[in-house]
């Protein structure tokens, strides 16, 4: 039955949508033509319930919205012109995992077709488990490794700032210094060349006090950081600390594959650490994993 309804109601919705075209081709068609935009393709909400996030419909004519699926909300479903439209979830997330929960078709008088904006929710934490938890963000996968998608390489591309970005339930950060002319983004530097040998894609992220900071997991203490860069990182130096700048005791070991171990020694347990840079250089990051310890 909940399929029909939907079904009824989207059919009203592409009836609305081509009301009136007998008449769009009158002497006056360039000033009455209406047009419809929304402001955004995907809505993710915050992992609690009640979270909302908004988006825009423009238009100068009657609209409908109609929302397939379940788990969230619409404070409004009909209007005229130009609106804001709110998305609340009804429930927390599901544990560790981001989920899509529908679709949202919005049509308006004599515009053809409809917008679809996809709804989804963040997890929320995963329990802690017994003994170690590792995890592993592998960015030669792609920007989509991350949620929201990193941003793709560009001339133009001036990403700086703090920006938070979750994976696999988890939260990292990372931080540029616009001061310092540094930027980030995901690049594949075979757009440069074919031959460049493997690991060539990753997170590229530079200059003086940029930084990848990591999630804190409750009940552990981050015991192992293994980082493996691609092969066009250079010079650059990286220092793992306190994710407050407070100092981390740790040794470091290279492996023939490349990775740098970060092994802490008397690491704090329930805290963020962060890898920053700690000269002018490019960092480019491969692959991370972290290995998180029962605190003692």
């Amino acid at each position: 039955m909940q399929t029909f309804r939907f079904t009824r109601a989207f059919a009203g919705l592409l009836l609305l949508a081509s009301a009136f075209t007998t008449t769009a081709c009158s002497d006056d068609d360039d000033k009455n033509t209406a047009t419809l935009t929304v402001g955004t393709d995907n809505i993710l909400l915050g992992a609690e319930a009640g979270a909302s996030e908004t988006f825009t419909v423009t238009t100068t004519a009657a609209w409908k919205a109609v929302a397939s699926g379940g788990g969230f909300s619409l404070d409004r479903t009909e209007g005229s012109g130009d609106a804001t439209i709110r998305v609340t979830a009804a429930a927390a997330g599901a544990n560790g995992e981001e989920k899509r929960l529908g679709s949202i078709a919005i049509a308006a008088t004599g515009v053809d077709g409809v917008k679809t904006v996809t709804v989804s929710q963040q997890g929320t934490a995963p329990e802690p488990l017994p003994g170690d938890i590792t995890l592993i963000v592998d960015f030669t996968q792609g920007a989509s490794v991350t949620t929201p998608e990193l941003p793709p390489y560009s001339k133009d591309n001036f990403t700086t700032g703090r920006h938070e970005y979750t994976v696999k339930g988890y939260q990292f950060a990372i931080f540029v210094d616009k001061a310092e002319g540094g930027k980030f983004y995901w690049i594949d530097n075979t757009q440069f060349s074919e031959n460049i040998p493997e690991p060539n894609k990753g997170l590229f992220f530079s200059k003086l006090g940029a930084y990848v900071e990591f999630p804190a997991i409750q009940g552990k203490t981050l015991s192992e950081v293994r980082y493996l860069p691609t092969t066009q990182q250079n010079d650059v130096e990286l220092e793992l600390m306190g994710a407050d700048g407070s100092e981390a005791q740790y040794s470091l070991d290279f492996e023939t594959d490349g990775t740098w171990v970060y092994t802490l020694i008397e690491a704090r347990a329930g805290i963020r650490y962060r890898i920053e840079i700690t000269n002018t250089k490019n960092a480019q990051l491969a692959k991370l994993m972290l290995v998180y310890s029962a605190a003692e």
